[in-house]
């Protein structure tokens, strides 16, 4: 990956882990701290929109990370770029050779 392409500042927050609780089910314990990073930020042409099967009405961006700092991002995750805040709507492409994560977002 050229990391100079990271040049956007980026914060997600992991979601919680299952625990186990007294009774023997689980449960969904708070959200992780916020993780601030670099990623590289490209807003989708309509074409792509189409595509992807996404829609057309929302801002939809595709972000890259270092495989390492995007290693756990996941579907439904929250990630704020810009002062505003996007959903992940799909973890498009996980390259462990080339030690990088593309995933794709749309602003809520």
């Amino acid at each position: 990956m050229n990391t100079g392409k990271l040049n956007r500042r980026i914060t997600y927050t992991p979601t919680g882990t299952y625990i186990d609780t007294p009774l023997g089910g689980k449960t969904l314990s708070a959200a992780g701290t916020p993780v601030e990073t670099w990623c590289s930020a490209r807003q989708l042409s309509m074409r792509e929109l189409i595509s992807y099967g996404l829609p057309v009405d929302f801002k939809t961006f595709e972000f890259g990370f270092i495989y390492e700092r995007g290693a756990n991002i996941t579907n439904g995750m929250k990630l704020t770029y810009e002062s505003k805040d996007f959903r992940v709507v799909q973890v498009s492409e996980v390259n462990e050779a080339k030690r990088e994560i593309k995933v794709i977002a749309t602003n809520q």
